[in-house]
Protein backbone atom coordinates (compact mmCIF):
# COMPACT_ATOMS: atom_id res chain seq x y z
CA UNK A 1 0.00 0.00 0.00
CA UNK A 2 1.34 3.46 -0.90
CA UNK A 3 2.26 5.76 1.94
CA UNK A 4 0.72 9.18 2.26
CA UNK A 5 3.32 11.82 1.35
CA UNK A 6 1.61 14.56 3.33
CA UNK A 7 4.20 14.39 6.13
CA UNK A 8 6.98 14.78 3.54
CA UNK A 9 5.23 17.74 1.92
CA UNK A 10 4.74 19.35 5.34
CA UNK A 11 8.41 18.87 6.14
CA UNK A 12 9.43 20.46 2.84
CA UNK A 13 7.01 23.36 3.28
CA UNK A 14 8.21 23.91 6.84
CA UNK A 15 11.81 23.99 5.62
CA UNK A 16 10.87 26.51 2.92
CA UNK A 17 9.16 28.70 5.49
CA UNK A 18 12.16 28.54 7.82
CA UNK A 19 14.62 29.43 5.06
CA UNK A 20 12.51 32.40 4.00
CA UNK A 21 12.03 33.44 7.62
CA UNK A 22 15.79 33.21 8.23
CA UNK A 23 16.47 35.55 5.34
CA UNK A 24 13.78 38.04 6.38
CA UNK A 25 14.79 37.99 10.03
CA UNK A 26 18.46 38.49 9.09
CA UNK A 27 17.67 41.36 6.72
CA UNK A 28 14.83 43.10 8.55
CA UNK A 29 15.10 41.97 12.17
CA UNK A 30 12.48 40.45 14.40
CA UNK A 31 10.35 43.54 14.93
CA UNK A 32 10.13 44.37 11.21
CA UNK A 33 9.30 40.83 10.10
CA UNK A 34 5.66 39.88 10.46
CA UNK A 35 4.15 36.45 10.11
CA UNK A 36 2.26 37.81 7.07
CA UNK A 37 5.57 38.84 5.43
CA UNK A 38 7.01 35.41 6.08
CA UNK A 39 3.92 33.70 4.68
CA UNK A 40 3.90 35.89 1.58
CA UNK A 41 7.62 35.34 0.91
CA UNK A 42 7.16 31.58 1.42
CA UNK A 43 4.23 31.53 -0.99
CA UNK A 44 1.63 30.39 1.54
CA UNK A 45 -1.58 31.97 2.76
CA UNK A 46 -1.14 34.06 5.93
CA UNK A 47 -3.17 31.64 8.05
CA UNK A 48 -1.30 28.59 6.66
CA UNK A 49 1.87 29.56 8.50
CA UNK A 50 0.01 28.98 11.77
CA UNK A 51 -0.40 25.32 10.86
CA UNK A 52 3.34 25.03 11.32
CA UNK A 53 4.13 27.61 14.01
CA UNK A 54 2.08 28.91 16.89
CA UNK A 55 3.61 32.39 16.72
CA UNK A 56 6.59 34.41 15.52
CA UNK A 57 8.71 33.32 18.50
CA UNK A 58 8.30 29.70 17.35
CA UNK A 59 9.52 30.72 13.89
CA UNK A 60 12.47 32.53 15.48
CA UNK A 61 13.36 29.39 17.47
CA UNK A 62 13.17 27.21 14.35
CA UNK A 63 15.49 29.60 12.53
CA UNK A 64 17.87 29.74 15.50
CA UNK A 65 17.98 25.96 15.64
CA UNK A 66 19.06 25.94 11.99
CA UNK A 67 21.74 28.55 12.65
CA UNK A 68 23.08 26.63 15.66
CA UNK A 69 23.07 23.33 13.77
CA UNK A 70 25.06 24.89 10.93
CA UNK A 71 27.45 26.52 13.40
CA UNK A 72 28.05 23.27 15.25
CA UNK A 73 28.87 21.46 11.99
CA UNK A 74 31.40 24.17 11.14
CA UNK A 75 32.92 24.17 14.64
CA UNK A 76 33.09 20.37 14.87
CA UNK A 77 34.85 20.27 11.51
CA UNK A 78 37.68 22.11 13.30
CA UNK A 79 37.88 19.67 16.23
CA UNK A 80 41.61 19.17 15.72
CA UNK A 81 42.30 22.91 15.59
CA UNK A 82 43.17 25.05 18.62
CA UNK A 83 40.29 26.17 20.83
CA UNK A 84 40.78 29.77 19.74
CA UNK A 85 40.06 28.83 16.11
CA UNK A 86 36.88 27.01 17.11
CA UNK A 87 35.68 29.91 19.26
CA UNK A 88 36.34 32.34 16.40
CA UNK A 89 34.47 30.02 14.00
CA UNK A 90 31.50 29.86 16.39
CA UNK A 91 31.39 33.66 16.58
CA UNK A 92 31.67 33.93 12.78
CA UNK A 93 28.87 31.43 12.24
CA UNK A 94 26.48 33.00 14.72
CA UNK A 95 27.36 36.48 13.50
CA UNK A 96 26.43 35.44 9.97
CA UNK A 97 22.86 35.15 11.25
CA UNK A 98 22.66 38.92 11.49
CA UNK A 99 20.78 40.39 14.40
CA UNK A 100 19.15 37.11 15.45
CA UNK A 101 21.10 36.81 18.70
CA UNK A 102 20.37 40.44 19.55
CA UNK A 103 16.71 39.68 18.84
CA UNK A 104 16.92 36.70 21.19
CA UNK A 105 18.25 38.87 24.00
CA UNK A 106 15.53 41.45 23.44
CA UNK A 107 12.83 38.73 23.47
CA UNK A 108 14.04 36.80 26.54
CA UNK A 109 12.05 38.94 28.97
CA UNK A 110 8.91 38.79 26.79
CA UNK A 111 8.75 35.15 25.76
CA UNK A 112 9.18 31.99 27.81
CA UNK A 113 9.80 30.07 24.57
CA UNK A 114 12.72 32.31 23.66
CA UNK A 115 14.02 32.33 27.24
CA UNK A 116 14.00 28.52 27.33
CA UNK A 117 15.85 28.37 24.00
CA UNK A 118 18.40 30.94 25.20
CA UNK A 119 18.98 29.01 28.43
CA UNK A 120 19.45 25.72 26.51
CA UNK A 121 21.87 27.41 24.10
CA UNK A 122 23.90 28.82 26.99
CA UNK A 123 23.93 25.44 28.69
CA UNK A 124 25.08 23.67 25.53
CA UNK A 125 27.93 26.11 24.86
CA UNK A 126 28.85 26.08 28.53
CA UNK A 127 29.00 22.27 28.68
CA UNK A 128 31.08 22.09 25.52
CA UNK A 129 33.44 24.73 26.92
CA UNK A 130 33.74 22.96 30.28
CA UNK A 131 34.57 19.66 28.56
CA UNK A 132 37.20 21.38 26.45
CA UNK A 133 38.75 23.10 29.46
CA UNK A 134 38.85 19.94 31.56
CA UNK A 135 40.45 18.09 28.65
CA UNK A 136 43.07 20.87 28.56
CA UNK A 137 43.85 20.28 32.24
CA UNK A 138 41.73 22.78 34.15
CA UNK A 139 40.06 21.77 37.40
CA UNK A 140 36.33 21.10 36.95
CA UNK A 141 35.26 23.85 39.38
CA UNK A 142 37.49 26.40 37.63
CA UNK A 143 36.36 25.23 34.21
CA UNK A 144 32.70 25.93 35.05
CA UNK A 145 33.37 29.55 35.96
CA UNK A 146 35.83 30.04 33.10
CA UNK A 147 33.26 28.64 30.65
CA UNK A 148 30.75 31.26 31.79
CA UNK A 149 33.37 33.95 31.32
CA UNK A 150 34.13 32.69 27.81
CA UNK A 151 30.43 32.76 26.94
CA UNK A 152 30.24 36.39 28.06
CA UNK A 153 33.23 37.22 25.87
CA UNK A 154 31.55 35.50 22.92
CA UNK A 155 28.24 37.26 23.53
CA UNK A 156 30.02 40.57 23.97
CA UNK A 157 31.76 40.15 20.63
CA UNK A 158 28.45 39.25 18.99
CA UNK A 159 26.65 42.22 20.53
CA UNK A 160 29.49 44.67 19.86
CA UNK A 161 31.21 43.65 16.63
CA UNK A 162 34.94 44.28 16.27
CA UNK A 163 37.18 43.92 13.26
CA UNK A 164 38.65 40.45 12.80
CA UNK A 165 42.10 41.34 14.15
CA UNK A 166 40.68 42.84 17.34
CA UNK A 167 38.29 39.91 17.76
CA UNK A 168 41.23 37.53 17.45
CA UNK A 169 43.16 39.48 20.10
CA UNK A 170 40.20 39.52 22.51
CA UNK A 171 39.58 35.76 22.18
CA UNK A 172 43.32 35.08 22.49
CA UNK A 173 43.56 37.20 25.63
CA UNK A 174 40.50 35.58 27.21
CA UNK A 175 41.83 32.09 26.56
CA UNK A 176 45.30 33.08 27.76
CA UNK A 177 43.79 34.27 31.06
CA UNK A 178 41.71 31.12 31.40
CA UNK A 179 44.55 28.71 30.72
CA UNK A 180 47.35 30.54 32.59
Amino acid sequence: MARNKRHVEQKIKKEEIELVAMQLLKEQGYDNTSMAKIAKAAGVAPNTIYWYYENKDDVLIAVLNRVVAQAMVAVLALQNEPLKERVLKLIEQVESAGSLMTDVHSRVSHSNTVKEWHDRFHSMVEQLSISEMIRAGLDKSEAALDAKMLIYVIEGLLAHPHDLAERDLIVSQALKRIFN
